[in-house]
């Protein structure tokens, strides 16, 4: 079907906004003998995996490589009081280390495939509901958007909560256009293993309703999309039921007007690629409300609801932050796609042979420009508003001497455990450290209540400080009174957002 192609009827159509059965039929046949997203796919990896393993882990991702180290009780332990939500992430990412490794590329590995996956499958969507021109203009803007690769390279479940929301989609469609028992199992499947892996994601199914409302006029398919959402619903209870209880673990996240005015810029990974987003996304929505009105619909809702859900829930829950609703990016580059695509293929007649398809990929090269500064920034290590613990790391290697300790103070000393035994190739033992990190119940250490008995008779501390003031800020004072009687500072080196000070303890009294 050509973009350009006026709908003939929208009262009656076998997927949302399209022209009768038999131009679907065709239409579906069309994609099914073209590998469109292949390409898209592969292009969506190259750009994931570039600097995958270049940039260092921040604290969230050594959170996700802790869990691949822990034992199964800790495990248990751990996912019992906090991050239950990502449980499902870290029991694949367990398997997956079990066989690649922990190191940083392995471990992101996973999430630069479910952005490859992401990337196809939106593809493939926007074929369906629209036309092929449309899906492989909206899978190359959704590779161009920053943040899907600042998520498609961390070893946190982001990516595949977008992978699996288009997934559920794109089987949703598929079953309203031909509806059978394996096709509504393969939604409920992608349904349910969405909502297990991130439950804001569930806030898709608004947008599912509403395709499902315009797609057909026989109630058969209402029927079933309302029992395999029911018994999802009945299955993800328990999980969503015992993860609601931890949610003092996001209690941080604000909705102040600070956190509203820098949430855009945080959700595509720049503020210019958002507002390009937008605007494109607006014309999309302009021209399907004039061609195909009953899929405006569920593109709004996908695009929009979730973050304002989140916005308006904050009192209850804090979940207004936008990594929570990167899902929503496929749909922003649905609208935008067709707001480029369109009006493109309008132009055909004025253009020479083969000019729409230049036109169009200067466009999109264009978007792909506006998006290079995010680009670059989001491989920028480290993660901005983090520590370098890498430099950090490697320092206390290479001037390492057996018997050394290490020990944690300032405003991260309680974050910087976790990013350093990561980074770190030596062992230097945690002087003051009871229960570590895991076995705590948490992603922090228990530290020892009488600091002398656990020091011992350690003679060089390596204090990794996480502020630029005094390295005893920060800690109890009668541990920072015992190190400043027993050592001497003998060295100081400063990285970003830490210092490592080297001590080393008095010979005399």
């Amino acid at each position: 079907m050509s973009v350009s192609q006026p709908v003939r009827s929208d009262r009656h159509p076998t997927a949302p906004g399209r022209a009768p059965a038999a131009s679907a039929r065709r239409a579906g046949a069309l994609v099914s003998r073209t590998p469109v997203a292949l390409p898209v796919s592969l292009v969506a990896f190259a750009v994931a995996a570039l600097g995958s393993g270049g940039r260092e882990i921040w604290f969230d991702e050594s959170v996700s490589w802790l869990t691949t180290t822990l034992p199964w009780p800790e495990l248990r332990h751990l996912l019992g009081n906090m991050d239950l939500t990502h449980a499902l992430y870290y029991l694949a990412l367990r398997g997956w280390t079990a066989l690649a490794g922990d190191s940083t590329l392995a471990l992101r590995f996973p999430s630069v495939v479910g952005t490859a996956v992401a990337a196809g499958a939106l593809t493939l969507l926007g074929a369906k509901l629209y036309d092929g021109t449309v899906g492989v203009t909206a899978g190359l803007l959704f590779v161009a958007i920053p943040s899907v690769s600042r998520y498609g390279q961390e070893a946190r479940s982001y990516a595949w909560v977008v992978a699996l929301t288009v997934l559920a989609t794109l089987a949703l469609v598929g079953a309203l256009d031909r509806p059978s028992w394996p096709r509504w199992v393969r939604y409920g499947g992608c349904l349910l293993a969405l909502t297990c892996l991130h439950a804001v994601a569930a806030t898709v199914l608004a947008a599912h309703a509403l395709l499902v409302g315009s797609a057909f006029r026989r109630g058969g398919a209402r029927r079933a999309w309302a029992l395999t959402v029911l018994v999802v619903a009945v299955a993800a209870a328990p999980l969503l039921y015992a993860a609601s209880r931890q949610a003092d673990q996001v209690s941080w996240i604000t909705r102040d007007q600070a956190a509203l005015a820098r949430f855009p810029r945080e959700l595509f990974g720049s503020l210019p690629v958002a507002v390009t987003f937008v605007g494109t996304g607006l014309l999309g929505a302009a021209v399907l409300w004039r061609r195909r009105r009953a899929l405006l619909r569920p593109l709004l809702v996908w695009a929009v609801a979730p973050a304002v859900c989140c916005y308006l829930s904050h009192p209850l829950v804090h979940l207004f932050l936008a990594r929570f609703v990167l899902f929503t990016l496929p749909a922003w580059a649905l609208l935008a796609a067709v707001g480029i695509a369109v009006p493109v293929a309008a132009l055909r007649r004025a253009l020479p042979a083969g000019g729409p398809a230049a036109v169009l990929g200067a466009a999109v090269l264009a978007v792909a420009g506006v998006g290079l500064p995010g680009q670059v920034e989001a491989r920028r290590s480290p993660v901005p508003g983090e520590a370098d613990y890498r430099a950090a790391a490697a320092l206390i290697d290479r001037r390492y001497e057996p018997g050394d300790g290490i020990a944690y103070s300032g405003w991260r000393g309680w974050s910087a455990p976790l990013p350093m035994a990561y980074q770190l190739r030596t062992t230097p033992r945690d002087v003051f450290l009871a229960v570590p990190p895991g076995r705590s119940g948490g992603f922090w250490a228990i530290d020892c209540v009488d600091p002398a008995p656990c020091l011992g008779d350690v003679r060089r501390i390596w204090l990794v400080v996480g502020g630029a003031g005094d390295p005893y800020e920060g800690i109890p004072p009668a541990r920072a009174e015992l190190l400043r009687r027993e050592f001497a500072v003998t060295g100081t080196d400063r990285f970003v957002g830490v210092v490592v000070v080297l001590l080393a303890r008095r010979s005399g009294p």
